[in-house]
């Protein structure tokens, strides 16, 4: 706090030296002469960055000449170099004495202009052998001008005085809230020490709980899908309920159907072995039949055998009885021509 107050008292006499020691007006005149010719030159005292501002030159003759160049130009200081912003040209004229030229010059200045305008003039007439020049500075171009700056420390001068005695009230308050300071800086510490051993505390409850809580991710994703499986089954077991009930109301209808069925089998069971028994008997007289059928048809061959041996023999005899004869007779073929035909 004390070093801020140093701070400050070096500022304002910083800007107390410079109000004692410059004084500048709002227009600067500057005068040039040699070979025979006077040019005063009138511009501003000071100007900002990117402003529109004036340079008058004024040409007097002191005698009869001929003025052969006559070079007025203005520079700028951008980014350590100079910058042409105008000028002014004047070539091979008859001046008579006490004759008067003017120029105003109007130009921009740079967007990055910091400095002092640099005026280089050249003059060369006929009442010199030899070649004038010279180079002087002109406009200082700042984002702040001195009187900008003059302007703002009077303004910081009557703030200063109500915040020093804001800054004596503060001075007091500062002590007791030194003090208190001094209190709560020990509390800080003791509550330091707590918090820190809170704070690993809460670390491992922080660990442990996501630990925990990755635990119940994995068992929220198991119930859930062993819930989907309860409810799953829980459908089927409806489904198989209704089934199961009408399968059970099947199964009394055919057991009654059975019982039915059992008795018409035993009934037909019985009539089946008495039919068995039948069909045995039956078995029986067929196979004595068959036999019977068999003999009969033996002997009804050797019979037929005999019967047809015996007309073979009757054809044979009949035939042996007669005896063949031939016949030869003797006859005249004769050939008819063709003519006679």
């Amino acid at each position: 706090m004390r070093s801020r107050k140093i701070c400050f008292f070096l500022v304002l006499l910083l800007f107390s030296t410079l109000t004692c020691s410059v004084g500048a007006s709002s227009d600067t005149t500057v005068t040039f002469r040699g070979a025979g010719v006077t040019i005063d030159l009138t511009f501003p005292d000071e100007a900002h960055p990117e402003e529109s501002i004036w340079h008058n030159a004024t040409l007097t003759a002191n005698t009869a000449l001929t003025l052969y160049n006559l070079t007025v130009v203005i520079k700028a200081p951008v980014d350590s170099s100079w910058q042409e912003t105008t000028g002014w040209y004047l070539f091979n004229r008859q001046l008579q004495e006490s004759e008067t030229r003017m120029e105003e010059m109007y130009f921009q200045l740079p967007s990055n202009a910091n400095g002092t305008l640099q005026c280089f003039i050249f003059v060369n007439t006929s009442r010199n052998t030899d070649y004038l020049s010279t180079t002087f500075y002109t406009t200082r171009v700042s984002e702040l001008t001195f009187s900008e700056m003059q302007s703002l420390y009077d303004e910081m001068l009557s703030n200063y005085t109500i915040l020093q005695a804001d800054y004596e009230t503060l001075l007091g308050e500062y002590d007791e809230l030194l003090a208190n300071y001094s209190t709560l800086f020990a509390n800080y510490t003791a509550l330091l020490s707590q918090y820190n051993a809170l704070s690993a505390q809460y670390d491992a409850q922080v660990s442990t709980y996501q630990a925990k809580l990755e635990d119940y991710n994995e068992l929220s994703e198991e119930y859930a899908t062993l819930d989907n499986n309860y409810r799953s089954k829980i459908a089927d077991l409806g489904d198989l309920k209704l089934d199961y009930d009408s399968l059970n109301s099947t199964c009394y209808s055919l057991q009654a159907n059975f019982t039915i069925l059992q008795a018409d089998y035993d009934a037909l069971n019985q009539t089946y072995t008495d039919l068995q028994t039948e069909l045995t008997t039956l078995q029986e007289d067929y196979d004595i039949s068959e036999g019977a059928v068999n003999s009969s048809r033996i002997v009804m061959f050797i019979f037929i055998v005999t019967v047809a041996a015996l007309i073979a023999f009757i054809v044979y005899i009949k035939r042996k009885k007669q005896e063949p004869y031939l016949v030869i007779r003797k006859e005249t073929v004769s050939v008819k021509s063709d003519e006679d035909t």
